[in-house]
């Protein structure tokens, strides 16, 4: 009864009775018999089904409210269990956008089920935010950071793992066929290429002798991977605003032109969020120290071997 229940709250938290049971490891047949089960111990229906979404009824939303925090307080108390054993284990579940996952995460974590075999990972590769306190233990996100902009209030501590400068380019073929752009106003007119929660969606900020300018781009390409647009970029399907370590062998190769070179870019940051230390098992106090620990040597033996130039772009302090 207690799984069927734990499951009803990742469909009512995800809205799709699919997307649930991928995050609970089960089948959607098995999950939607689960459901129906439940349904019936319990006489009442918990849930609304249409064709696009489920929703909970009256009943099933009361069940949602009180379970909600029971199970929150079942899961301390394994926490409190299991941190009673020397030896760290159990699940961590991971959110990371896709490119720290790729050239930062992967590794860490194939480094630390070596170390600690008893630990288990559920990594989501997402470049949008996740329930954190429900559905993960750590959150990796990106971000474009500038002079004077405010963080949202959170009651989840905030970890700065990355930061480097943003880079405004495109391919040499784009600049014959279209031009370069020599005022960040200019980008209205052309085929501009960005990612919603890099960059702040199509709101792009660039600074001059103290003065900041947001231009609202031209809509042409959206995608949640960088290097898609690093990818489309290259093949002169437009201007991209990525992080400078994504493109420097690009820039220094020619296969791409910074533009704008006047200006002051944002820069691109990567954060960790997680919960504050009294609510986290030892087992996540541990990876979060690893994987902080780790991220700046990989950082600092990445500068060391790129022994990288300058940048074109200052970056904001």
């Amino acid at each position: 009864m207690l799984d069927k229940v734990v499951f009803f709250l990742h469909v009512v938290r995800s809205g799709s009775l699919s997307e649930a049971a991928k995050q609970y490891g089960i089948s959607a047949s098995a999950g939607s018999r689960w459901l129906t089960e439940l349904e019936e111990s319990m006489g009442v229906s918990l849930l609304k089904r249409t064709t696009r979404k489920i929703s909970p009824t009256q009943a099933g939303q009361r069940l949602y409210d009180r379970f909600s925090l029971i199970n929150s307080q079942i899961n301390d108390v394994f926490n409190e269990v299991q941190n009673l054993s020397n030896e760290d284990k159990g699940l961590i579940r991971v959110a990371s956008t896709p490119l720290f996952a790729k050239y930062y995460l992967s590794q860490i974590i194939g480094e630390y089920v070596q170390i600690h075999p008893s630990i288990n990972f559920v990594v989501i590769e997402t470049a949008f935010e996740v329930d954190h306190v429900h559905d993960v233990d750590f959150a990796i996100r990106a971000h474009a950071t500038y002079r004077g902009l405010q963080d949202k209030d959170s009651l989840l501590v905030k970890r700065s793992l990355l930061r480097e400068p943003l880079v405004a380019c495109c391919s040499p073929h784009y600049i014959a066929q279209h031009g370069e752009p020599i005022l960040p106003d200019e980008l209205k007119s052309h085929f501009c290429l960005y990612a919603t929660t890099l960059v702040g969606g199509n709101k792009w900020i660039f600074e001059q002798n103290g003065e900041y300018n947001t231009v609202e781009i031209s809509q042409t390409v959206e995608a949640d991977d960088s290097e898609i647009l690093r990818n489309i970029a290259l093949a002169g399907g437009g201007i991209a605003y990525l992080p400078y370590s994504l493109v420097c062998h690009d820039l220094k190769e020619g296969r791409l032109q910074p533009i704008l070179k006047n200006y002051v870019n944002s820069q691109f940051e990567l954060n960790l969020y997680f919960k504050p230390r009294k609510y986290m098992p030892a087992r996540c106090v541990n990876f979060k120290d690893y994987l902080i620990g780790r991220v700046q040597e990989m950082e600092h033996q990445n500068k060391k071997g790129l022994k990288q130039q300058e940048p074109a772009q200052m970056i904001f302090e």
